[in-house]
C-alpha cells in the first residue's frame, strides 16, 4: 500500500515469506559420507495501524465543568495498533559414514542428526486508552521428533516412508512443545492529575508478567523415569506518585511572584521604576563665561536643568554634569539673583522588608518535589510439573486448566504448590531432587527535592528492600505418598533500609584512649535494656514464663540480662546494636530484624552554587561549587531459617540453645552498618585566571556484627584531597617529522592532586570486652599530570605519582612506591 493511503489488516505487504536451502556433500578417503542439509522457511505477518481514539463524552455540554474532567476525557481505542506473528520451520539434518580401511568387509553403520524445530512468535500491541497500555508477546518453541534412521529417499526408502509419516503427524499437532514463553507488560497513567484540587500530583501503575513452561528430559519407557516439566512464573507490580509542588505554588499568584522574584539574577531582569527629585535655588548670581558650582545633592546624573533670570526668563548657558550631586554652569551673559532648577530620575529601590519577607516565604516553599514509589515483584517454580502446554502454555487436566490462569498472569498464590500437588500435576518420581521456589521481593521508596534558597539544593532518598526466598521439596517416598517430613522447607533471603547514623560518626577512637569506642560500650548498655523489653514481650504471650527464673537451676538470675535472654542471643543483640550505632533510643527502637518502613531514615546530597551569583565572587571565579553527601545502610545480607526453630501455639519460641537463649525463626550471622560521607566537603573553585582548585574530605565507616562470634569489626576511613590545575593556553610545541621542523599549538593543562587517607580496623570481642586494631595504615599520595592534545585523535600525556604507606600495626613494612613516565593515547573512534 501507499504510504499516504490506510493500511489494512489483509494488505499484502503485511505478509513476508521466507526460504533457504542449503546442501553441503563430502567424501574422501577415510569417509564414504559427509553430508550437510539446512532447510529453513518462515512465515511473516506484522501489522501496524494509527486506529481512531474514540472521546464519547467530548461534547457532552453539561460535562464542561473542570470537575467532571475526569468523566470528560474518557477514551477508547477499539483496535490493537499492532499485531505480529511470524512461524519459522527449521531442519538440520547430516549423515556421516566412515570407510573401514583395515577390513573393508566389515561395514560401517552410518550415523545420523537431526533437528527440526518450529518456532513460532506472537506479538500484541493495544492502547487502550491514552492512559492505559497493554503488550503481549508469546514464543513458542517445538520439535518435530523423527524416527531413527535414514531420511533420504533414494537411499533409504524404507526408513524415508516411516520418516514421513512420523513427521506429518507431527506436523498437524504443531509439533512437541519444548519451551513455551509469554510476556505481559500493562502500563496506567493514572489520571489523579484531571481531578481540580490534584493537577499537580501524576501517578503511574505499571504490572509485568512472565511465564515458562520448560519440558524436561525424555527417559526410555524402560526406565520408568517422569522427572516432569518445569513450570515457572514472575510478576512485577510498581505504583508510584510525584507530587510537583511548584506546581501547585505557581496556581497562587501570589506565590508565583515570589518565585518569580528569588531567582537568580531577578533583580536585573526586573522592569525598573523611577521617582523624580527636584532641586531648586534662587538668588544666584553667574558671571559671562565662569562656571559655576552648583551641589543639587540629588545623587543621580539623570537629571535636567533650567535657569532663568530674575524676571524668569530662561537662560541658554552650557551644563556640565560633574558628580551624581554637582553640577556646574556657565552663563553666556552676566546675571543676578538667578534661579537654579535641576530635576532628576532616580530609581525606586525595593524595600528590603519586603525582599526579605519574599526570600522568608520561598523558604517555606523550599520542598519542590515528592515521589514515593513501592514495588513488589515475585515469582515461582514448580518442577516435576506433569502436564503439557497447549493454549497460552496451559492444557486441560480433566474439568481444570493446568496450571490455571492466574497462575500464567504471573499470580504468586502461596498455596499453589499444595494445590498443584493435590490435583495430581506433581511427578510422583522419587528421583526429583529440585525445590519449588516462592520468590517476594518488596521495594519502597522516597525521594524529595528540596531548595531553601536559590543555589541550594537538598536531595533526600529513603528506601527499604525486602527479599524472600521460600523453597520446598515436593518428593514423594517409595510408596507415592508426599509426606510433609520431606518438604525440608527453607526460607532465605536479604534486607537493607537507610537510616541515620551521623550522631555517631564523629567519636575520636585511637591509641591515646585504648582504641575504646564510646558507641561500642553503649551498645553493651543496650543489651541489658533489649533483653528487658524481649522478655516483657514474651510475657504477655507465654504466661507460664518467668523472666527472673533461671530454667536451670530454678533459682533466681543473678545479673541484668533475663532468662532466655543473654548478653549472646541474637534477639538482644541486633536491635541492641542497631540502637546504639544510630544513635536511637533503646526503649524505642524496634525490636524485629526487619524493622517496617516507619523506621527507614533519610539520606542526602547537598549541592551549593549561591556563591556564583555574587557579584563580588564573580569578578574572581568562574563557578564556585560545595557539595556534601551522605548516606547510611543498615544491611542484612543473609538470612536462612534456623533448623532448630519451633514454636507453640502463640507463635512464640519455645526452643533453646546451648547457652539457653530462645532459638529465634531466622539464622543470620553478619549485620552491618554502612556509613558514607561522599564527601563530607567539596569545594571546586574555577577560577578566571584559568585555574582550579579543589579541597575534599571523605569519612566512611563499616561497622559489622558477627553473630557468630559475638564480635564486632570496625572500619574506619578518612582521607583529605588538595588539588590544583592550570590551563596554558595555545603552547606551541615543535616536533621533527621526516627532517622537518613540524608547529603544534594546543593548550597544556596541569594538574596537581595530594591525598592523604588514614584507615583502621579494630576489632571489639563483646564478650570478652577487648579492643584490639587488626589492620589499617596511612597513604601519602602525590599525583601530577600534564596533558597535551596533539590531533583529534592524539593525545600525550606525562605523569608522576608518588605514594607512601604507612602501616598502622607493626606486624607489616612501611613502603614506598614512584610510578612516572609518558603515555600516548590514540582514539580510534571520535
Amino acid at each position: 500500500t501507499r504510504t499516504k493511503e490506510k493500511s489494512y489488516p489483509w494488505d499484502i505487504s503485511n505478509f513476508s515469506v521466507n526460504y533457504t536451502f542449503n546442501e553441503i556433500y563430502r567424501s574422501n578417503i577415510n569417509t564414504e559420507i559427509n553430508l550437510e542439509k539446512v532447510r529453513r522457511g518462515g512465515l511473516n505477518y506484522f501489522f501496524d495501524s494509527r486506529p481512531k481514539n474514540y472521546t464519547p463524552f467530548k461534547d457532552t455540554k453539561f460535562l464542561s465543568n473542570q470537575a467532571l474532567r475526569l468523566v470528560r476525557d474518557f477514551n477508547i481505542y477499539l483496535f490493537p495498533k499492532h499485531i505480529g506473528f511470524s512461524t519459522d520451520l527449521s531442519r538440520y539434518y547430516t549423515e556421516q559414514k566412515t570407510r573401514n580401511i583395515n577390513n573393508p568387509y566389515v561395514k560401517i553403520n552410518p550415523t545420523f542428526r537431526k533437528d527440526f524445530e518450529w518456532t513460532r512468535f506472537y506479538d500484541v500491541k493495544w492502547d487502550l486508552t491514552r492512559q492505559l497500555k497493554f503488550d503481549f508477546t508469546a514464543t513458542n518453541l517445538a520439535r518435530i521428533d523423527e524416527p531413527a534412521g535414514g531420511a533420504d529417499k533414494e537411499r533409504y526408502p524404507d526408513e524415508y516412508r516411516a520418516w514421513k509419516d512420523s513427521v506429518l503427524v507431527n506436523l498437524k499437532n504443531f509439533g512437541r512443545t519444548t519451551h513455551y514463553r509469554h510476556s505481559i507488560n500493562v502500563n496506567y497513567n493514572i489520571p489523579i492529575n484531571k481531578l481540580p484540587l490534584l493537577s499537580w500530583v501524576s501517578s503511574n501503575f505499571r504490572y509485568g508478567a512472565n511465564y515458562d513452561w520448560l519440558a524436561g528430559p525424555i527417559y526410555p519407557d524402560s526406565l520408568n523415569i517422569r522427572l516432569g516439566n518445569t513450570i515457572k512464573n514472575s510478576n512485577s507490580a510498581q505504583i508510584s506518585g510525584n507530587a510537583t509542588l511548584t506546581n501547585l505554588y505557581n496556581k497562587s499568584e501570589f506565590l508565583k511572584n515570589i518565585e518569580k522574584n528569588t531567582r537568580p539574577g531577578a533583580a536585573k531582569s526586573m522592569k525598573k521604576e523611577y521617582r523624580t527629585v527636584n532641586y531648586r535655588r534662587e538668588r544666584v548670581d553667574f558671571t559671562a563665561g565662569n562656571p559655576k558650582n552648583i551641589y543639587h545633592n540629588l545623587k543621580t546624573k539623570d537629571i535636567k536643568v533650567t535657569v532663568t533670570d530674575q524676571n524668569g526668563a530662561a537662560i541658554a548657558g552650557t551644563v556640565a554634569i560633574i558628580s551624581e550631586t554637582r553640577i556646574s554652569f556657565t552663563s553666556p551673559a552676566d546675571i543676578q539673583d538667578g534661579t537654579v532648577e535641576v530635576a532628576g530620575q532616580i530609581e525606586k529601590r525595593r524595600s528590603p522588608f519586603i525582599v526579605a519577607s519574599e526570600y522568608m516565604v520561598r523558604a517555606l516553599m523550599a520542598v519542590r518535589n515528592v515521589s514515593v514509589s513501592y514495588s513488589v515483584d515475585q515469582g515461582q517454580v514448580l518442577p516435576g510439573y506433569m502436564p503439557t502446554s497447549n493454549f497460552l502454555g496451559m492444557s486441560n487436566t480433566g474439568d481444570k486448566l493446568a496450571p490455571g490462569l492466574p497462575f500464567t498472569l504471573g499470580y504468586s498464590d502461596p498455596s499453589f504448590f499444595e494445590r498443584a500437588l493435590k490435583n495430581g500435576w506433581i511427578t510422583d518420581d522419587t528421583l526429583i531432587n529440585t525445590a519449588a521456589v516462592s520468590n517476594h521481593r518488596e521495594t519502597f521508596s522516597v525521594r524529595s527535592t528540596i531548595e531553601p534558597f536559590p543555589g541550594m539544593r537538598i536531595d533526600l532518598t529513603a528506601d527499604r528492600r525486602f527479599a524472600r526466598s521460600v523453597g520446598a521439596y515436593y518428593r514423594a517416598d517409595r510408596y507415592g505418598n508426599f509426606a510433609d517430613s520431606l518438604r525440608n522447607r527453607m526460607i532465605s533471603g536479604n534486607f537493607s533500609m537507610t537510616i541515620i547514623s551521623w550522631g555517631t560518626a564523629f567519636e575520636k577512637v585511637d591509641n591515646s584512649n585504648d582504641y575504646v569506642s564510646a558507641t561500642f560500650e553503649k551498645f553493651k548498655k543496650n543489651t541489658i535494656v533489649i533483653s528487658r523489653r524481649q522478655a516483657n514481650k514474651r510475657a504477655l504471650s507465654d504466661p507460664g514464663y518467668n523472666p527472673d527464673i533461671d530454667p536451670v537451676t530454678g533459682l533466681p538470675i543473678e545479673g541484668n540480662y533475663k532468662n532466655g535472654y543473654s548478653l549472646t542471643s541474637r534477639d538482644v543483640l541486633i536491635p541492641a546494636f542497631v540502637a546504639a550505632y544510630s544513635n536511637r533510643d533503646p526503649e524505642k527502637v524496634s525490636l524485629d530484624f526487619f524493622p517496617d518502613i516507619t523506621n527507614m531514615m533519610p539520606n542526602w546530597r547537598i549541592n551549593f552554587d549561591g556563591l556564583s551569583q555574587i557579584d563580588a565572587v564573580k569578578q574572581v571565579f568562574r563557578s564556585v561549587n560545595i557539595t556534601h553527601q551522605y548516606r547510611s545502610t543498615y544491611t542484612i545480607g543473609s538470612y536462612t531459617t534456623s533448623l532448630y526453630y519451633d514454636e507453640n501455639e502463640e507463635g512464640i519460641s519455645r526452643i533453646r540453645d546451648f547457652n539457653m537463649n530462645f532459638v529465634p525463626e531466622y539464622e543470620l550471622n553478619i549485620v552491618t552498618v554502612n556509613e558514607q560521607f561522599s564527601p563530607l566537603v567539596n569545594v571546586d573553585l574555577n577560577w578566571k585566571s584559568s585555574l582550579t582548585t579543589r579541597f575534599e574530605w571523605k569519612k566512611s565507616r563499616t561497622v559489622t556484627l558477627n553473630l557468630a562470634n559475638n564480635q564486632v569489626a570496625d572500619v574506619r576511613n578518612n582521607e583529605f584531597i588538595i588539588g590544583a590545575g592550570y590551563r596554558f593556553d595555545d603552547v606551541q610545541i615543535i616536533i621533527r617529522s621526516g627532517g622537518q621542523k613540524r608547529p603544534l599549538r594546543s593548550d597544556l593543562n596541569l594538574r596537581l592532586d595530594l591525598s592523604i587517607r588514614d584507615n583502621k580496623t579494630i576489632s571489639r570481642k563483646l564478650v570478652e570486652d577487648v579492643n584490639q586494631p587488626v589492620a589499617g595504615q596511612k597513604i601519602f599520595s602525590i599525583r601530577t599530570t600534564a596533558d597535551y592534545v596533539l590531533s583529534d585523535r592524539f593525545n600525550l600525556q606525562a605523569f608522576f605519582d608518588h605514594n607512601i604507606n604507612d602501616p598502622f600495626v607493626a606486624t607489616t613494612y612501611r613502603r614506598s612506591n614512584t610510578n612516572f613516565g609518558f603515555s600516548l593515547k590514540f582514539t580510534l573512534v571520535q
